[in-house]
């Protein structure tokens, strides 16, 4: 890093700056030069020299971190649009017949001159030509690889749900349950906790968010990233306890786009499922929601039942409502009944100790699902998947569910499913138009997500005052 400026922090008016070199590598990440050291946040590959381009200059404070942006450099960022088509040097009055031997020039100077000019209009015609042809190559976008789709058909639909990411907790508990996922090839929801007790955003954990980007990248379709709450505190008593419920609209609004904001930094495809915490909300939220471009809210059904008087999956207030009706971990044994029966609420235990159910339990919840060609949303919190037996248990569960005629879908996957028809309720059972890929399990990047994130990340500016900020 260089000496100390002399100018003076705009935060803490402190004379302790010293500047920084931004950088942006070919992922599109930005950020200063000395945190691609060893390999990109991002994307998770080395860096080298080829793959960094030089953005601007930062003023970064050595009293409070606190850094300003002081020199942006004027140049589009890699890969925002094609390069300009430049057209060949013209030659000059001393040097362009400089390459042809004299005997074949003529002696005139006027036969030069006109020699000249047709050198000239042959140079413009062959730049324009390139031009012409060049263009349309670069503007044209490619053609969409054409996949044949067919109806499947099947018993039941079961939906994944596990909740609680968070950064800094428990990552390799994490990783082992979405191993699991991977291994069986089966989908899931992950309910992703933005901010913890109101001071630790996700994106300060950059280990979490390039495995989050990881899994999106490598599993496409696979793993859906929806917005658990803000913080996942309790605000209200609504309904024993809720984040969102009985708060105002521009309350919830305000902690919905603060939970947004976060995610979209962290996560490359935010879904457009929300996933209350407490498994509680009302119907303000649905509104909030709603106006918010979501398509997909899921709590509890024990909630549903109760304040919407919908048991079940429905349809209100412009969004599907996905209820779980399934918990792997065992609740009544945590804690007492009375007390679990009074606050109706399954997602407050802190311990990592909660036991699940066994095996039988769950595979008898499921077969009477499956049975009613229902719709089973089995809530897990991987935090309480702390052994080989654990992890066995959740093996087991999938593999014995993969035995009958069961479609595995994300929550987001059903709902837009539902939307777009590629998905449908027969009589017996269910519908759905496959493969996945060319029926909307992509649509994170629709133009209902593209509305939820704050500002374009491909603008130059935006991404390196975002960079230093963080």
């Amino acid at each position: 890093m260089s000496d100390v400026t002399e100018h003076v922090c705009e935060r803490c008016r402190s004379d302790s700056l010293a500047p920084e070199h931004i950088v942006e590598h070919d992922c599109g990440h930005v950020a200063p030069s000395d945190a691609f050291a060893d390999r990109c946040v991002k994307c998770g590959h080395e860096t080298e020299d080829d793959t960094l381009r030089s953005v601007g200059t930062a003023a970064h404070c050595l009293a409070c971190g606190h850094r300003t942006v002081t020199d942006l450099e004027s140049a589009a960022p890699a890969g925002d649009g094609p390069e300009p088509v430049t057209f060949p040097t013209l030659p000059s009055p001393d040097d362009h017949w400089a390459w042809m031997p004299a005997r074949f020039l003529p002696e005139s100077g006027a036969m030069r001159q006109f020699m000249t000019s047709i050198l000239v209009v042959l140079v413009l015609i062959s730049g324009v030509a390139g031009a012409l042809s060049v263009s349309p190559l670069l503007e044209s976008e490619p053609e969409p690889v054409s996949v044949e789709q067919s109806w499947e058909e099947y018993d039941s639909v079961v939906i994944f749900r596990n909740d609680d990411i968070q950064p800094w907790y428990l990552p390799d508990e994490l990783r082992a349950v979405n191993q699991v996922f991977i291994d069986e090839d089966v989908p899931v929801t992950l309910g992703v906790i933005p901010m913890v007790e109101g001071e630790a955003p996700l994106t300060d954990d950059e280990q979490t968010c390039a495995y989050l980007r990881s899994l999106e990248a490598d599993h496409p379709g696979q793993f859906e990233m929806a917005l658990h709450g803000y913080t996942h505190e309790p605000v209200t008593d609504f309904y024993g306890a809720s984040e969102f419920g009985d708060l105002s609209a521009d309350e919830q609004r305000e902690r919905l786009a603060a939970g947004e904001e976060i995610l979209a930094d962290c996560v490359d495809s935010p879904s457009s499922t929300f996933i209350p915490p407490m498994n509680t909300y009302d119907e303000t939220t649905v509104e909030v929601l709603a106006d918010a471009n979501y398509t997909t809210v899921s709590g509890g059904e024990w909630f549903t039942a109760d304040y919407f008087d919908e048991p079940g999956r429905f349809d209100e207030g412009g969004l599907v409502h996905v209820p779980e009706n399934t918990a792997m971990e065992n609740w009544s044994a945590y804690a007492d009944e009375d007390a679990a029966a009074d606050s109706g609420n399954n997602e407050t235990a802190d311990a990592t100790d909660v036991p699940l159910q066994d095996l039988e339990s769950l595979t008898n919840q499921f077969d009477e699902s499956h049975a009613e060609n229902g719709v089973q949303v089995v809530m897990l919190h991987y935090q309480y998947f702390t052994t080989e037996e654990d992890l066995e248990l959740l093996e087991s569960l999938i593999q014995h569910m993969k035995g009958e005629d069961t479609a595995f879908l994300t929550l987001e996957q059903f709902a837009l499913g539902l939307e777009q028809g590629t998905l449908e309720e027969t009589d017996d059972g269910w519908r759905v138009l496959e493969p996945l890929s060319d029926a909307g399990d992509e649509t994170a990047s629709t133009d209902a997500a593209a509305e939820r994130s704050n500002g374009n990340f491909r603008d130059l500016i935006a991404t390196a005052q975002r960079g230093l900020h963080r």
